[in-house]
């Protein structure tokens, strides 16, 4: 199996991409962890705009989705984490030879 790494050397972008998707995918993540801990203990407050406005444009349908707190957080996780997939893929450049 490949590391990261070695799949981005096969693409003429592919460092790059991999920064810039990595590093996104990272934020959604972290936020969402953050904001999911907050959701834990009963008061997430104004935490779950950080994460709305991070995964924005996927989150505005996600949002109209009626569940609990928690099941957003997923959702809004999930669909920031397809965002870095199609960054990526957009990214990446051709096929090196």
């Amino acid at each position: 199996m490949r590391s990261p790494r070695q799949t981005a050397g096969l693409y003429t972008r592919g460092d790059t991409a991999l920064l810039l998707a990595g590093g996104y995918a990272t934020l959604v993540v972290g936020v969402a962890a953050w904001l999911g801990t907050l959701v834990a203990v009963g008061d997430p407050g104004f935490g779950g705009i950080w994460l709305i406005a991070l995964t924005l444009p996927v989150s505005i349908p996600l949002v109209a989705i009626p569940a609990s707190p928690a099941a957003h957080v997923v959702l809004l996780a999930a669909g920031g984490l397809a965002q870095a997939w199609v960054l990526w893929r957009l990214l990446r450049g051709r096929r090196a030879a």
